[in-house]
């Protein structure tokens, strides 16, 4: 289990990194993922369940970097769906046969 968490946090760095360059990922998997992980850690012992926790730490960090890193792409994305709506807005009013 902790090669798996190990493997999900370098994936979610990795999807973040990729986002953050402007490339298009696919989500698909990774929520299920993280689910999956984060139950089994929950159904083991307590003790053994604390062991997990700076690798769990790791996984939330890295979400939350993910989280931002998406949501910077999206506001920079929306920021030029709008001026390209203005400027076309603008074009067909200067011109009435554009558009």
């Amino acid at each position: 289990m902790a090669t798996a968490m190990d493997d999900l946090l370098a994936i979610l760095n990795r999807t973040a990194d990729l986002v953050a360059a402007g490339d298009a990922v696919e989500f698909a998997g990774l929520e299920d993922e993280a689910t999956a992980l984060c139950n089994a850690v929950v159904q083991l012992p307590p003790q053994e369940a604390r062991s997990f926790l700076p690798r769990l730490e790791g996984v939330l960090a890295a979400l939350e970097r993910l989280e931002a890193v998406v949501r910077k792409a999206n506001e920079l994305t929306q920021g030029k769906a709008t001026v390209g709506r203005a400027a076309a807005a603008y074009r067909r009013a200067e011109d009435p046969d554009v558009g």
